[in-house]
This record gives C-alpha cells, sequence and structure tokens, in this order.
C-alpha cells in the first residue's frame, strides 16, 4: 500500500492516514472480503455484498493530523454523508465511527479506527472523453482535398469504443454537456437516453453510484435541478432502456449522434483493494 485517506463527505477535504504526519502500516483491518449470504439444501440464497465493521490502527506522529480526521469524521457522521476512505486509487464510501486511543504522548498517539465499509465493493474510476462532430455526418459536408482525386473524405464515422472491465460488469457515469436537446447513448445494447435539454453552458450527471441514484441537470449559473423524472427507465436492469445499466465485461461501441460531447466514467469493481496493482 502506498496511500490511504479519509476524504469527508461535507467539502471533500482530504485527512491523510499514511504519511509523514499519520501511519496505518499494512492497513490490514480494511483488508479482505466477505460476502452475506443463507444456506439452504446444498445451496445459497440471498448471496449479497453488504456493509461491514473493521478495524484500523494509526499512528498520528502529529496531533494536528488526529483532529483534523476527528473533526470530518465526526461532522460526517452527525451530517449523515459518508465519506470516502481511499487506498491507492481504489474507494469505498465509508463512515469513521469510533476513536480508541492506545498510546499516547506529547508529540503522538496511536488510536483504533472502527470504520463503517458501505459499499461491499471498491471501485476505481476510469473516465473517456467523446467529442461532438463539428459538422453532423448528414449535411452534405466534406473535406476538399487539395489533390485532384475521385473522392473527398466524408465526415468521420460516429463509432466510438471504450475498454471497459476485464471480468465484471462496471456501472456507467455520464457528464453530458450541452448544448444538447433529448441526449441519447447506445452501448452494450442499451439506451441511455434523457427527456430534456441541456443548455449551452450547462451539464447532466447521471450518476449510478450516487445513493440515492441521481440525474442532475446543471445550469450555466450553477443553479442544479432533479432531472431524475426525465431519464428513460424502461423496465429497468437489461430492459434495452435503463439509464444505470452497468456495462457487461469488455470493449464496446459507444452510438450517439455526436451533436453533443459527454464524458464517460465506467468503474472498476473489486471486493478489496488488489494487491498486485
Amino acid at each position: 500500500m502506498h496511500r490511504l485517506s479519509y476524504v469527508s463527505g461535507t467539502g471533500g477535504v482530504e485527512a491523510c492516514l499514511d504519511c509523514r504526519s499519520a501511519l496505518a502500516g499494512t492497513a490490514s483491518g480494511i483488508r479482505g472480503r466477505e460476502w452475506d449470504y443463507s444456506i439452504g439444501y446444498m445451496s445459497l440464497s440471498g448471496v449479497t455484498r453488504a456493509a461491514r465493521e473493521c478495524s484500523l490502527s494509526v499512528a498520528f506522529m502529529r496531533l494536528a493530523s488526529a483532529d483534523e480526521l476527528r473533526r470530518l469524521a465526526d461532522r460526517d457522521m452527525s451530517e449523515g454523508t459518508p465519506g470516502r476512505l481511499e487506498v491507492d486509487g481504489w474507494s469505498q464510501r465509508a463512515y469513521v465511527t469510533k476513536a480508541e486511543p492506545s498510546s499516547i504522548s506529547r508529540s503522538h498517539v496511536t488510536m483504533s479506527l472502527t470504520v463503517v465499509l458501505l459499499d461491499g465493493v471498491w471501485r476505481k474510476g476510469h473516465t473517456v472523453s467523446f467529442e461532438p462532430l463539428t459538422a453532423s455526418s448528414g449535411d452534405g459536408e466534406f473535406l476538399d482535398l487539395p489533390y485532384d482525386l475521385p473522392y473527398d473524405l466524408g465526415v468521420p464515422s460516429t463509432r466510438k469504443y471504450f475498454d471497459g472491465s476485464e471480468w465484471g460488469s462496471a456501472p456507467l457515469k455520464f457528464t453530458i454537456y450541452g448544448p444538447a436537446v433529448n441526449p441519447a447513448i447506445r452501448i452494450d445494447g442499451n439506451w441511455y437516453k434523457a427527456d430534456l435539454t441541456v443548455p449551452d453552458g450547462g451539464y447532466l450527471v447521471v450518476d449510478p453510484l450516487a445513493s440515492p441514484r441521481a440525474v442532475t441537470l446543471v445550469n450555466a449559473d450553477g443553479s442544479t435541478v432533479d432531472a431524475f423524472s426525465k431519464a428513460r427507465r424502461g423496465d429497468g436492469l437489461n430492459s434495452g432502456e435503463y439509464i444505470f445499466q452497468p456495462a457487461s465485461p469488455g470493449t464496446h461501441e459507444v452510438d450517439w449522434d455526436r451533436s453533443f460531447g459527454f464524458d464517460l466514467t465506467w468503474y472498476e469493481e473489486e471486493g478489496e483493494p488488489p494487491w498486485s496493482r
């Protein structure tokens, strides 16, 4: 492990837990993984990854660093805004619910932190940008070559691709930039659609990992509108028109009319922070 930190859910302030001012060692308490399930006759049912409680020992070499973590963690708890525990680029929503000092001196304190990991998985996001065309593919405009050839260059293909997860399904987050009218994007056989207009200078965020899941329109002046009702949800998962549909493993074609640009963030998910990368 090279870096461990707690990022507050209220304001995004980061408290380092493995740096010059704090040492968490191998952080073995947050390693490992666990499934919840019920045992039946030669079977399992109700298989899921639930929130779990774990312990983390941290030696604070600066007392001010311990104070910072306490203030951030207590504010998140009192306001019900979970922070994130981040390990080498992987993160999970978390609360720090308890701190029990075990060694105290004038210059440092060692304590056992009780951490509740909320998501059941660790995630790492990868963002790919997709640009709009300056000329639509259907307006008859072409690139005229400066040579006497029997053809000109047409508008580039609207096909685009992204390389997704290697082994499991990947949640997809969209940030769609205006202007865009009724934006629609097709990936892995599913349409991601919203029946609204994204204004010039604004953007639309489709976030499947928000709690609860969210579709938010941000106007050019920074004001926000809850646009959840404007997003197409079809008949739910695997219906072919579900705004929060995760992508299956592998490489996927991305198809849209290229009248707008957007960022696509796909998330790797692991039961524990990977050991080998």
